[in-house]
Protein backbone atom coordinates (compact mmCIF):
# COMPACT_ATOMS: atom_id res chain seq x y z
CA UNK A 1 0.00 0.00 0.00
CA UNK A 2 1.65 3.58 -1.06
CA UNK A 3 1.76 6.11 1.26
CA UNK A 4 -0.54 8.43 -0.03
CA UNK A 5 -3.42 5.25 0.49
CA UNK A 6 -2.23 5.14 3.52
CA UNK A 7 -2.71 8.45 4.33
CA UNK A 8 -6.04 8.56 2.80
CA UNK A 9 -7.72 5.49 4.24
CA UNK A 10 -6.59 6.74 8.01
CA UNK A 11 -8.03 10.39 7.90
CA UNK A 12 -11.29 9.04 5.96
CA UNK A 13 -11.36 6.91 9.71
CA UNK A 14 -10.42 9.64 11.63
CA UNK A 15 -13.26 11.59 10.31
CA UNK A 16 -15.76 8.81 9.90
CA UNK A 17 -15.66 6.91 13.23
CA UNK A 18 -16.93 9.76 15.61
CA UNK A 19 -18.94 10.76 13.47
CA UNK A 20 -20.59 7.92 14.00
CA UNK A 21 -19.83 7.73 17.27
CA UNK A 22 -22.20 11.17 17.75
CA UNK A 23 -24.95 10.20 15.54
CA UNK A 24 -25.46 7.52 17.94
CA UNK A 25 -25.24 9.56 21.21
CA UNK A 26 -26.93 11.97 19.37
CA UNK A 27 -30.38 9.81 18.49
CA UNK A 28 -29.89 8.24 22.11
CA UNK A 29 -30.23 11.64 23.76
CA UNK A 30 -32.94 12.84 21.56
CA UNK A 31 -34.78 9.43 21.51
CA UNK A 32 -34.47 8.10 18.22
CA UNK A 33 -35.15 11.28 16.00
CA UNK A 34 -32.10 13.37 14.24
CA UNK A 35 -31.61 16.88 15.41
CA UNK A 36 -28.86 19.17 14.42
CA UNK A 37 -27.09 20.64 17.43
CA UNK A 38 -27.85 24.32 16.06
CA UNK A 39 -30.99 26.21 15.46
CA UNK A 40 -29.30 28.47 12.93
CA UNK A 41 -29.63 25.75 10.13
CA UNK A 42 -33.61 25.85 9.72
CA UNK A 43 -32.74 30.01 9.20
CA UNK A 44 -30.84 28.74 6.18
CA UNK A 45 -33.48 26.13 5.48
CA UNK A 46 -36.19 28.71 5.82
CA UNK A 47 -34.63 30.91 3.43
CA UNK A 48 -33.64 28.40 1.47
CA UNK A 49 -37.69 27.99 0.57
CA UNK A 50 -38.17 31.47 -0.14
CA UNK A 51 -34.96 31.55 -2.47
CA UNK A 52 -36.98 28.77 -3.96
CA UNK A 53 -39.75 30.72 -4.81
CA UNK A 54 -37.89 33.90 -6.55
CA UNK A 55 -37.54 35.83 -3.25
CA UNK A 56 -35.05 36.47 -0.28
CA UNK A 57 -35.69 36.22 3.03
CA UNK A 58 -37.45 34.45 6.04
CA UNK A 59 -41.08 35.80 5.41
CA UNK A 60 -43.08 35.58 2.00
CA UNK A 61 -43.46 38.81 0.53
CA UNK A 62 -40.88 40.48 3.16
CA UNK A 63 -37.14 40.78 2.03
CA UNK A 64 -34.49 40.08 4.79
CA UNK A 65 -30.90 39.30 5.27
CA UNK A 66 -31.22 36.60 8.07
CA UNK A 67 -28.54 34.35 6.27
CA UNK A 68 -24.38 34.64 7.32
CA UNK A 69 -23.85 33.15 3.75
CA UNK A 70 -23.97 34.03 0.42
CA UNK A 71 -24.40 30.30 -1.31
CA UNK A 72 -25.53 28.33 1.01
CA UNK A 73 -29.92 29.05 0.63
CA UNK A 74 -29.06 28.76 -2.77
CA UNK A 75 -27.41 25.55 -2.51
CA UNK A 76 -30.61 24.60 -0.51
CA UNK A 77 -33.33 26.32 -2.27
CA UNK A 78 -33.65 23.51 -5.26
CA UNK A 79 -34.59 20.68 -2.94
CA UNK A 80 -37.07 22.62 -0.84
CA UNK A 81 -40.00 21.09 -2.69
CA UNK A 82 -39.28 17.43 -0.84
CA UNK A 83 -40.06 16.76 2.54
CA UNK A 84 -36.49 15.57 2.98
CA UNK A 85 -35.78 19.22 2.40
CA UNK A 86 -34.21 19.17 6.42
CA UNK A 87 -31.63 16.72 5.58
CA UNK A 88 -29.56 18.13 2.69
CA UNK A 89 -27.56 20.17 4.93
CA UNK A 90 -26.68 17.05 7.30
CA UNK A 91 -26.14 15.08 3.83
CA UNK A 92 -24.21 18.06 2.56
CA UNK A 93 -21.85 18.08 5.81
CA UNK A 94 -21.15 14.40 5.47
CA UNK A 95 -20.13 14.69 1.97
CA UNK A 96 -18.01 17.87 2.51
CA UNK A 97 -16.79 15.97 5.72
CA UNK A 98 -15.32 12.80 2.67
CA UNK A 99 -14.01 15.81 0.98
CA UNK A 100 -11.91 17.85 3.87
CA UNK A 101 -10.99 14.17 5.20
CA UNK A 102 -9.49 13.69 1.60
CA UNK A 103 -8.25 16.92 1.09
CA UNK A 104 -6.32 17.02 4.45
CA UNK A 105 -4.75 13.58 3.83
CA UNK A 106 -3.02 15.16 0.04
CA UNK A 107 -1.80 18.08 2.08
CA UNK A 108 -0.19 15.80 4.27
CA UNK A 109 1.23 13.52 0.98
CA UNK A 110 2.25 17.00 -1.01
CA UNK A 111 4.65 17.16 2.70
CA UNK A 112 6.00 14.30 2.49
CA UNK A 113 9.70 13.80 2.96
CA UNK A 114 10.85 10.36 1.12
CA UNK A 115 14.23 9.80 3.18
CA UNK A 116 12.72 10.80 6.04
CA UNK A 117 10.97 7.67 7.82
CA UNK A 118 10.14 9.29 11.27
CA UNK A 119 8.39 12.01 9.65
CA UNK A 120 6.49 10.02 7.32
CA UNK A 121 5.05 8.04 10.46
CA UNK A 122 4.79 11.49 12.07
CA UNK A 123 1.95 12.15 8.73
CA UNK A 124 0.42 8.99 9.34
CA UNK A 125 -0.29 10.33 12.72
CA UNK A 126 -1.66 13.86 11.47
CA UNK A 127 -4.15 11.90 9.02
CA UNK A 128 -5.37 10.02 11.98
CA UNK A 129 -5.71 12.64 14.00
CA UNK A 130 -5.97 15.96 12.21
CA UNK A 131 -10.15 15.43 11.35
CA UNK A 132 -10.35 14.89 15.20
CA UNK A 133 -8.62 17.86 16.48
CA UNK A 134 -9.39 20.39 12.97
CA UNK A 135 -12.96 19.89 14.57
CA UNK A 136 -14.26 18.12 10.65
CA UNK A 137 -17.04 15.97 13.11
CA UNK A 138 -19.30 18.57 14.62
CA UNK A 139 -18.86 20.84 11.66
CA UNK A 140 -20.35 17.76 9.30
CA UNK A 141 -23.50 17.84 11.10
CA UNK A 142 -24.51 20.80 12.63
CA UNK A 143 -26.03 21.28 9.29
CA UNK A 144 -24.46 24.57 8.45
CA UNK A 145 -21.73 26.28 5.61
CA UNK A 146 -18.50 25.51 7.96
CA UNK A 147 -17.76 22.42 6.85
CA UNK A 148 -17.86 23.53 3.22
CA UNK A 149 -15.71 26.43 3.95
CA UNK A 150 -13.20 23.91 5.50
CA UNK A 151 -13.20 22.22 2.00
CA UNK A 152 -12.49 25.81 0.50
CA UNK A 153 -9.62 26.44 2.80
CA UNK A 154 -8.14 23.16 2.31
CA UNK A 155 -7.99 23.90 -1.68
CA UNK A 156 -6.73 26.78 -1.34
CA UNK A 157 -4.08 25.32 0.57
CA UNK A 158 -2.98 22.40 -1.55
CA UNK A 159 -3.25 24.75 -4.48
CA UNK A 160 -0.40 27.14 -3.19
CA UNK A 161 1.51 24.36 -1.94
CA UNK A 162 1.18 23.05 -5.64
CA UNK A 163 2.22 26.46 -7.09
CA UNK A 164 5.31 26.45 -4.39
CA UNK A 165 6.38 23.26 -5.54
CA UNK A 166 5.87 23.65 -9.55
CA UNK A 167 5.26 26.89 -10.04
CA UNK A 168 1.59 25.34 -11.70
CA UNK A 169 -1.92 27.33 -10.96
CA UNK A 170 -4.49 24.46 -10.48
CA UNK A 171 -8.20 25.51 -11.65
CA UNK A 172 -9.11 24.16 -7.75
CA UNK A 173 -7.40 26.74 -6.69
CA UNK A 174 -9.18 29.28 -8.18
CA UNK A 175 -12.46 27.76 -7.71
CA UNK A 176 -11.61 27.74 -3.82
CA UNK A 177 -10.16 31.13 -4.21
CA UNK A 178 -13.59 32.36 -5.23
CA UNK A 179 -15.93 30.16 -3.22
CA UNK A 180 -13.82 31.46 -0.01
CA UNK A 181 -16.50 34.50 0.66
CA UNK A 182 -19.21 33.43 -1.06
CA UNK A 183 -19.58 30.81 1.39
CA UNK A 184 -18.78 33.00 4.66
CA UNK A 185 -17.51 36.95 4.07
CA UNK A 186 -14.74 36.02 6.72
CA UNK A 187 -13.03 33.85 3.43
CA UNK A 188 -12.42 37.36 1.64
CA UNK A 189 -9.26 38.12 3.68
CA UNK A 190 -7.91 34.52 2.43
CA UNK A 191 -9.13 34.50 -0.67
CA UNK A 192 -7.11 37.99 -1.45
CA UNK A 193 -3.70 36.57 0.73
CA UNK A 194 -3.97 33.75 -1.79
CA UNK A 195 -3.61 36.03 -4.87
CA UNK A 196 -1.15 38.28 -2.86
CA UNK A 197 0.92 34.50 -3.19
CA UNK A 198 0.35 34.59 -6.93
CA UNK A 199 1.70 37.76 -7.28
CA UNK A 200 4.77 37.08 -5.63
CA UNK A 201 5.10 34.12 -7.99
CA UNK A 202 5.06 35.93 -10.78
CA UNK A 203 1.14 35.46 -11.72
CA UNK A 204 -0.43 38.55 -11.33
CA UNK A 205 -2.25 38.44 -14.36
CA UNK A 206 -3.91 35.50 -12.84
CA UNK A 207 -4.15 36.72 -9.64
CA UNK A 208 -6.20 39.91 -11.08
CA UNK A 209 -8.51 37.51 -12.68
CA UNK A 210 -8.77 35.68 -9.51
CA UNK A 211 -9.76 39.38 -8.06
CA UNK A 212 -11.86 39.86 -10.94
CA UNK A 213 -13.90 36.69 -10.69
CA UNK A 214 -14.30 36.75 -6.98
CA UNK A 215 -16.03 40.40 -7.30
CA UNK A 216 -18.16 39.67 -9.77
CA UNK A 217 -20.93 37.49 -7.55
CA UNK A 218 -19.98 39.27 -4.63
CA UNK A 219 -20.95 42.87 -6.52
CA UNK A 220 -24.35 41.07 -8.32
CA UNK A 221 -25.39 40.09 -4.69
CA UNK A 222 -24.45 43.61 -3.06
CA UNK A 223 -26.55 45.25 -5.95
CA UNK A 224 -29.26 42.46 -5.35
CA UNK A 225 -29.56 43.51 -1.97
CA UNK A 226 -29.60 47.38 -2.39
CA UNK A 227 -32.21 46.82 -5.57
CA UNK A 228 -34.19 44.62 -2.35
CA UNK A 229 -33.42 47.88 0.47
CA UNK A 230 -31.58 45.88 2.25
CA UNK A 231 -27.73 46.28 3.91
CA UNK A 232 -24.98 45.31 1.79
CA UNK A 233 -24.07 42.71 4.97
CA UNK A 234 -26.54 40.67 5.86
CA UNK A 235 -28.09 41.22 9.18
CA UNK A 236 -26.77 38.06 11.02
CA UNK A 237 -23.59 39.85 10.47
CA UNK A 238 -24.49 43.20 11.49
CA UNK A 239 -26.21 41.34 14.49
CA UNK A 240 -23.28 39.41 15.86
CA UNK A 241 -20.41 41.71 14.36
CA UNK A 242 -18.77 43.99 16.65
CA UNK A 243 -16.80 46.00 13.79
CA UNK A 244 -20.02 46.25 11.51
CA UNK A 245 -22.45 45.97 13.75
CA UNK A 246 -23.73 47.43 16.92
CA UNK A 247 -21.92 45.00 19.53
CA UNK A 248 -24.67 43.88 20.44
CA UNK A 249 -24.70 42.65 24.16
CA UNK A 250 -26.97 39.08 24.81
CA UNK A 251 -27.48 40.08 28.48
CA UNK A 252 -28.62 43.73 28.19
CA UNK A 253 -30.29 43.61 24.53
CA UNK A 254 -28.86 46.67 23.01
CA UNK A 255 -26.11 48.41 21.23
CA UNK A 256 -22.62 49.80 22.88
CA UNK A 257 -19.82 51.39 21.83
CA UNK A 258 -18.78 49.91 18.48
CA UNK A 259 -14.81 50.53 20.14
CA UNK A 260 -15.63 49.23 23.39
CA UNK A 261 -17.53 46.14 21.95
CA UNK A 262 -14.49 46.02 20.12
CA UNK A 263 -12.30 45.60 22.82
CA UNK A 264 -14.16 43.77 24.72
CA UNK A 265 -14.73 41.03 21.47
CA UNK A 266 -11.13 40.89 21.38
CA UNK A 267 -10.47 40.30 25.09
CA UNK A 268 -13.34 37.44 24.86
CA UNK A 269 -11.39 35.60 21.64
CA UNK A 270 -7.80 36.08 23.44
CA UNK A 271 -8.87 33.79 26.44
CA UNK A 272 -10.62 31.27 24.41
CA UNK A 273 -9.27 28.19 23.44
CA UNK A 274 -9.26 28.78 20.14
CA UNK A 275 -8.32 32.51 20.30
CA UNK A 276 -5.48 30.92 22.44
CA UNK A 277 -4.79 28.55 19.44
CA UNK A 278 -4.77 31.26 16.66
CA UNK A 279 -1.97 33.19 18.87
CA UNK A 280 -0.31 29.78 19.16
CA UNK A 281 -0.51 29.32 15.27
CA UNK A 282 0.88 33.20 14.53
CA UNK A 283 3.58 32.78 16.66
CA UNK A 284 4.44 29.59 15.57
CA UNK A 285 4.42 30.44 12.31
CA UNK A 286 6.30 33.80 12.91
CA UNK A 287 9.90 32.19 14.22
CA UNK A 288 9.37 29.33 11.86
CA UNK A 289 9.40 31.97 8.79
CA UNK A 290 11.97 34.05 11.05
CA UNK A 291 14.26 31.35 11.37
CA UNK A 292 14.37 30.25 7.89
CA UNK A 293 14.05 33.29 6.10
CA UNK A 294 17.42 32.76 3.95
CA UNK A 295 16.65 28.90 2.99
CA UNK A 296 12.95 29.24 2.66
CA UNK A 297 12.17 29.90 -0.98
CA UNK A 298 9.88 33.61 -1.77
CA UNK A 299 6.60 31.62 -2.04
CA UNK A 300 6.92 29.39 0.77
CA UNK A 301 7.47 32.55 3.39
CA UNK A 302 4.74 34.14 1.21
CA UNK A 303 2.49 30.75 2.37
CA UNK A 304 3.76 31.24 5.74
CA UNK A 305 3.14 34.97 6.07
CA UNK A 306 -0.78 34.12 4.09
CA UNK A 307 -2.02 32.38 7.31
CA UNK A 308 -0.30 34.27 9.73
CA UNK A 309 -1.92 37.54 8.11
CA UNK A 310 -5.54 35.34 7.81
CA UNK A 311 -5.48 34.15 11.74
CA UNK A 312 -4.70 37.50 12.54
CA UNK A 313 -7.84 39.41 10.69
CA UNK A 314 -9.86 36.91 12.13
CA UNK A 315 -8.79 37.40 15.93
CA UNK A 316 -8.97 41.12 15.11
CA UNK A 317 -12.54 41.15 12.67
CA UNK A 318 -14.26 37.74 13.33
CA UNK A 319 -15.53 35.90 16.31
CA UNK A 320 -14.10 32.16 17.87
CA UNK A 321 -17.84 31.41 19.90
CA UNK A 322 -19.77 30.01 19.97
CA UNK A 323 -19.04 26.29 19.82
CA UNK A 324 -15.68 27.31 18.32
CA UNK A 325 -17.06 27.31 14.41
CA UNK A 326 -16.47 30.56 12.94
CA UNK A 327 -12.27 30.11 13.23
CA UNK A 328 -11.75 26.58 12.40
CA UNK A 329 -11.35 27.24 8.42
CA UNK A 330 -8.47 29.45 9.24
CA UNK A 331 -6.70 26.53 11.35
CA UNK A 332 -7.47 23.72 8.81
CA UNK A 333 -5.55 25.98 6.50
CA UNK A 334 -2.97 26.93 9.22
CA UNK A 335 -2.11 23.62 10.13
CA UNK A 336 -1.83 22.77 6.58
CA UNK A 337 0.79 25.30 5.61
CA UNK A 338 2.40 24.61 8.66
CA UNK A 339 3.14 21.10 8.22
CA UNK A 340 4.03 21.53 4.93
CA UNK A 341 6.56 24.08 5.66
CA UNK A 342 8.13 22.03 8.60
CA UNK A 343 8.39 19.54 5.89
CA UNK A 344 11.52 22.34 4.49
CA UNK A 345 13.10 22.17 6.95
CA UNK A 346 16.33 20.23 7.29
CA UNK A 347 17.67 19.34 10.59
CA UNK A 348 21.10 17.65 10.41
CA UNK A 349 20.98 15.24 13.49
CA UNK A 350 18.70 12.40 14.24
CA UNK A 351 17.21 14.60 17.00
CA UNK A 352 16.57 17.58 15.25
CA UNK A 353 14.43 15.26 12.37
CA UNK A 354 12.19 13.44 15.55
CA UNK A 355 11.90 17.09 17.06
CA UNK A 356 10.23 18.58 13.47
CA UNK A 357 8.11 14.72 13.87
CA UNK A 358 7.09 15.11 17.13
CA UNK A 359 6.43 18.92 17.25
CA UNK A 360 3.28 19.15 14.40
CA UNK A 361 1.48 16.35 15.87
CA UNK A 362 1.87 17.93 19.55
CA UNK A 363 0.68 20.90 18.70
CA UNK A 364 -2.00 19.92 16.31
CA UNK A 365 -3.70 17.99 19.60
CA UNK A 366 -3.01 20.92 22.20
CA UNK A 367 -4.18 23.38 20.16
CA UNK A 368 -7.20 22.12 19.10
CA UNK A 369 -7.83 19.78 22.23
CA UNK A 370 -10.96 21.97 23.22
CA UNK A 371 -12.47 21.09 19.99
CA UNK A 372 -13.34 17.25 20.88
CA UNK A 373 -14.03 17.85 23.68
CA UNK A 374 -16.45 20.50 23.25
CA UNK A 375 -18.29 17.93 20.50
CA UNK A 376 -18.95 15.40 23.41
CA UNK A 377 -19.96 17.86 25.88
CA UNK A 378 -22.50 20.01 23.67
CA UNK A 379 -23.32 18.07 20.40
CA UNK A 380 -25.33 15.36 21.74
CA UNK A 381 -26.96 17.01 24.43
CA UNK A 382 -27.28 20.49 22.12
CA UNK A 383 -29.12 18.05 19.68
CA UNK A 384 -31.65 16.98 22.45
CA UNK A 385 -32.08 20.20 23.77
CA UNK A 386 -32.71 21.97 20.90
CA UNK A 387 -35.37 19.11 20.50
CA UNK A 388 -36.77 19.82 23.44
CA UNK A 389 -37.52 23.80 22.90
CA UNK A 390 -37.06 24.81 19.09
CA UNK A 391 -38.44 22.04 17.65
CA UNK A 392 -41.49 22.29 20.50
CA UNK A 393 -41.81 25.82 19.63
CA UNK A 394 -42.20 25.45 15.82
CA UNK A 395 -44.60 22.93 16.67
CA UNK A 396 -47.11 24.91 18.88
CA UNK A 397 -46.93 27.51 16.31
CA UNK A 398 -47.58 24.96 13.20
CA UNK A 399 -50.18 22.94 14.88
CA UNK A 400 -51.58 25.19 17.33
CA UNK A 401 -51.42 28.73 17.17
CA UNK A 402 -51.42 28.87 13.41
CA UNK A 403 -51.09 32.60 13.67
CA UNK A 404 -48.48 35.31 13.27
CA UNK A 405 -45.55 35.11 16.29
CA UNK A 406 -42.60 37.24 17.36
CA UNK A 407 -39.77 35.28 18.65
CA UNK A 408 -35.77 36.34 19.30
CA UNK A 409 -34.24 33.23 18.43
CA UNK A 410 -35.03 32.97 14.79
CA UNK A 411 -35.05 29.00 13.78
CA UNK A 412 -37.37 26.11 13.79
CA UNK A 413 -40.39 28.46 14.12
CA UNK A 414 -39.71 30.21 10.65
CA UNK A 415 -38.83 26.99 9.03
CA UNK A 416 -41.85 25.35 7.18
CA UNK A 417 -43.95 27.77 8.50
CA UNK A 418 -46.60 29.74 6.64
CA UNK A 419 -48.01 32.62 9.27
CA UNK A 420 -45.37 35.52 10.38
CA UNK A 421 -42.52 35.37 12.53
CA UNK A 422 -41.42 38.77 13.61
CA UNK A 423 -37.73 38.23 14.58
CA UNK A 424 -36.93 40.53 17.69
CA UNK A 425 -33.25 39.66 17.92
CA UNK A 426 -33.27 41.25 13.98
CA UNK A 427 -31.76 38.72 11.90
CA UNK A 428 -34.73 38.61 10.08
CA UNK A 429 -35.98 42.22 10.42
CA UNK A 430 -33.78 45.19 9.78
CA UNK A 431 -36.13 47.07 11.46
CA UNK A 432 -35.69 45.22 14.83
CA UNK A 433 -32.66 45.17 14.74
CA UNK A 434 -32.58 49.00 14.30
CA UNK A 435 -34.75 49.66 17.07
CA UNK A 436 -33.11 47.40 19.27
CA UNK A 437 -29.86 48.38 19.04
CA UNK A 438 -30.41 52.61 18.80
CA UNK A 439 -32.28 52.26 21.79
CA UNK A 440 -34.57 55.40 20.76
CA UNK A 441 -37.75 54.29 21.31
CA UNK A 442 -38.53 51.69 24.38
CA UNK A 443 -42.51 50.46 23.03
CA UNK A 444 -40.92 49.30 19.58
CA UNK A 445 -41.10 46.16 20.11
CA UNK A 446 -44.66 46.60 20.83
CA UNK A 447 -45.28 48.87 17.71
CA UNK A 448 -43.90 46.12 15.29
CA UNK A 449 -46.09 43.44 16.79
CA UNK A 450 -49.05 45.58 16.45
CA UNK A 451 -47.81 46.65 13.00
CA UNK A 452 -47.82 43.16 11.76
CA UNK A 453 -50.68 41.40 13.84
CA UNK A 454 -48.81 38.82 16.04
CA UNK A 455 -50.71 38.06 18.89
CA UNK A 456 -47.85 36.07 20.87
CA UNK A 457 -44.68 36.07 21.70
CA UNK A 458 -42.20 33.67 22.41
CA UNK A 459 -38.49 34.85 23.90
CA UNK A 460 -35.30 34.35 26.21
CA UNK A 461 -36.06 37.50 28.68
CA UNK A 462 -32.95 37.98 29.64
CA UNK A 463 -32.47 38.43 26.01
CA UNK A 464 -34.89 41.46 25.68
CA UNK A 465 -35.00 42.44 29.35
CA UNK A 466 -35.32 46.25 28.69
CA UNK A 467 -37.26 46.12 25.65
CA UNK A 468 -40.07 43.72 26.66
CA UNK A 469 -43.27 45.84 26.66
CA UNK A 470 -45.05 46.06 29.79
CA UNK A 471 -48.51 45.80 28.08
CA UNK A 472 -47.60 41.94 26.70
CA UNK A 473 -48.67 39.58 29.70
CA UNK A 474 -46.67 36.15 30.42
CA UNK A 475 -48.96 33.27 29.90
CA UNK A 476 -46.59 30.33 30.08
CA UNK A 477 -42.94 29.33 30.61
CA UNK A 478 -41.53 26.51 28.56
CA UNK A 479 -38.86 25.13 30.75
CA UNK A 480 -36.09 22.18 29.54
CA UNK A 481 -35.51 19.19 31.81
CA UNK A 482 -32.53 18.43 30.43
CA UNK A 483 -29.66 20.42 30.19
CA UNK A 484 -29.10 23.65 28.00
CA UNK A 485 -26.68 22.62 25.34
CA UNK A 486 -25.87 25.01 22.51
CA UNK A 487 -29.47 26.85 23.62
CA UNK A 488 -29.60 30.70 24.23
CA UNK A 489 -31.55 30.06 27.85
CA UNK A 490 -33.58 26.99 29.02
CA UNK A 491 -36.71 29.43 29.85
CA UNK A 492 -38.75 30.52 27.19
CA UNK A 493 -41.77 33.01 28.14
CA UNK A 494 -44.69 32.83 25.96
CA UNK A 495 -46.93 36.13 26.11
CA UNK A 496 -50.12 37.31 25.02
CA UNK A 497 -49.22 40.52 23.12
CA UNK A 498 -52.28 41.68 23.73
CA UNK A 499 -55.73 41.72 25.57
CA UNK A 500 -57.71 39.42 22.73
CA UNK A 501 -54.95 37.18 22.23
CA UNK A 502 -54.79 36.07 26.05
CA UNK A 503 -57.80 33.40 26.08
CA UNK A 504 -57.03 31.93 22.66
CA UNK A 505 -53.39 31.70 23.50
CA UNK A 506 -53.83 30.29 26.76
CA UNK A 507 -56.23 27.63 25.22
CA UNK A 508 -53.65 26.11 22.43
CA UNK A 509 -51.12 25.95 25.16
CA UNK A 510 -53.09 24.13 26.83
CA UNK A 511 -54.06 22.19 24.19
CA UNK A 512 -49.75 21.84 23.26
CA UNK A 513 -49.19 20.80 26.55
CA UNK A 514 -49.99 17.03 26.70
CA UNK A 515 -48.02 16.77 23.55
CA UNK A 516 -44.72 17.49 24.96
CA UNK A 517 -42.04 14.96 25.45
CA UNK A 518 -40.66 14.48 28.54
CA UNK A 519 -37.11 16.66 27.93
CA UNK A 520 -39.35 19.71 28.69
CA UNK A 521 -42.64 21.23 30.42
CA UNK A 522 -45.11 24.26 30.13
CA UNK A 523 -45.65 26.07 33.21
CA UNK A 524 -48.45 28.06 33.68
CA UNK A 525 -48.36 31.77 35.04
Amino acid sequence: MTQVRRLTLLSLLGAVAPVVLLVVLTLIKTGGVWEYALDDVYIHLAMSEQVAKGAYGVNAGESASASSSILYSYVLAPFAGFHWHAYVPLAIGLLALFGAAVLWSRVLAASEIWTDPVWDKALLALALLGPVFLHFPAMSLIGMEHMLHICTALLVALGLIRFAQDGRVRWYLLAAIVLNPLLRFEGMALALLACAVLVVGGRGRIALLAILATALPLTAHFVNMNALGLDMLPNSVNAKAVVVGGGADVVDGAGSDRLVAFKNSLKLSLISPSGRMLVGLILCLFFLVLAQRNSFSRLQIALGVTAMLAALAHLLLGSVLPFYRYEIYIWAYGAAVTVYLLAQLQPLTPTGRQLRAIFPVVALVIGGVHYPVTTLEKLPTGSAAIHAQQRQMGRFVDDYWQAPVAVNDLGHVAYRNPHYVLDLWGLASARALEARTSRTDPLWADKLAQEYDVGAAMIYRHWLAHHIPPSWEPVARLKLTVPIGTLGGNIVTIYATRPESLKPLEDALRAFAPTLPASATLEFL
